[in-house]
């Protein structure tokens, strides 16, 4: 198969795919007009659900999970791992082996699994939408029996170092010598307790800005720190919801720009209610979450209560880059690259328009504000815009 596209940047090249992959990729000296863009595939680190279907739950069949991959194929996701949040010991041995099972006989575009969950932190200002009551503290045990059940399935782990410093060190380097990747989230790790889970491995921050205190001291507060470490990695949510605007805009463009090598990376967070049609009632595992008409999903609230916690998102990968574009003002392929690439680079996944690479790629329309017009995963079109 043969292709003639655009990429992010300008540049017209000649595709040719054969076996699953980039076989040549030709630049083209002159200008051609009217192309489609090309670009890589959008990876997704943390996706709990999809277009009605619920991760953190047992799946009812294989149509229920060739729907929801299929759903994130039509968004322009190639690759993605399912975030399974703060569970019982058996819950997580009960989901793991059912969607282990799954990927190794049918993997689709599901690349693994995130635990986000049970090492974090249970004070109300940390937790988010998991239950207190289920958290614990990091063993090596527990990790070892989700590999014994996921193998290399187990890809990122969430935790926060603080609740046991010594144990979570344990952990990050028995983990990272298994070559999974670690984040700090849902934590309170400031200085010693965040030094020392990056020198024992941990790379990055999950969801930063989220899962904290609504107030804090102006400069010792988990943002600050994060920010002040220039080699770790944070995602952020774009939804607009999750970190207004203007504050995404700050923190976007600090981990774009502010260091040598870009540390933003992009994740919906998304659950059941993404791509799922209608405002409702959804679930987020044991929880139930009222999605409203604004796309937030929330904890319900009785009566005249403030709005209840956020629980995920409703956001979907490819409407992701492009308000993460609009609310940093970054160029298009610096957010692609942030949804895309990048995080592919963290998981060991050589991602990319290039030669030898697996041909997983979108095709968008040439216009300022882009539309999908196909996915394509290891060179066979798995969407095509109606």
């Amino acid at each position: 198969m043969k292709i003639t596209a655009r990429t992010l940047h300008g540049q017209v090249c000649h595709v040719e795919i054969q076996d699953h992959v980039f076989k040549k990729i030709t630049p083209e000296k002159g200008d051609i007009l009217d192309l489609p863009w090309i670009a890589p595939g959008l990876i997704d680190i943390q996706i709990n659900g999809f277009a009605g279907i619920d991760f953190n739950r047992a799946i009812e069949s294989d149509d229920a999970w060739h729907h929801t991959t299929q759903q994130l194929y039509a968004h322009g996701c190639t690759g993605f791992l399912i975030a399974l949040i703060t569970n019982t010991e058996e819950g997580y041995r009960r989901l793991l082996t059912d969607l282990a099972g799954r990927i190794n006989l049918d993997p689709r575009n599901c690349l693994g699994f995130h635990m986000e969950g049970p090492w974090l932190n249970p004070d109300p200002a940390y937790r988010g939408a998991h239950r207190a009551e289920w958290m614990q503290k990091p063993r090596l045990s527990l990790l070892a029996e989700w590999l014994e059940i996921t193998g290399p399935l187990l890809k990122l782990v969430t935790l926060a170092p603080e609740i046991d410093v010594r144990a979570s060190v344990e952990v990050i380097r028995a983990g990272v010598e298994k070559k999974i990747q670690f984040f700090l989230g849902h934590s309170a790790a400031m200085r010693q307790a965040l030094d020392l889970a990056m020198s024992a491995g941990a790379v990055g921050w999950t969801h930063l800005g989220n899962a904290a205190p609504p107030t804090a001291s102006k400069f010792e507060n988990v943002i600050m720190h994060a920010l002040s470490k220039p080699e770790l990695f944070a995602s952020l949510i774009p939804d607009g919801l999750h970190v207004p605007p203007h504050a995404f805009r700050v923190l976007a463009r600090s981990l774009q720009k502010g260091h040598h090598t870009p540390r933003l990376l992009l994740t919906t967070d998304a659950m059941s209610g993404a791509a799922a049609g209608s405002p409702g009632r959804y679930t987020l595992g044991e929880v139930e979450v009222q999605v409203g008409g604004d796309g937030a999903a929330r904890l319900p609230t009785v009566g005249a209560e403030p709005p209840g916690r956020l629980a995920g998102s409703t956001l979907t990968p490819f409407q992701g880059v492009g308000l993460a574009e609009r609310m940093a003002g970054l160029f298009l392929e610096d957010a692609w690259t942030a949804f895309s690439s990048r995080p592919a680079s963290l998981l060991g996944i050589n991602h990319g328009l290039a030669e030898g690479n697996s041909a997983d790629f979108c095709l968008l329309s040439p216009e300022n504000v882009p539309y999908l017009l196909a996915t394509y995963h290891r060179g066979k079109c798995v969407y095509e815009a109606p």
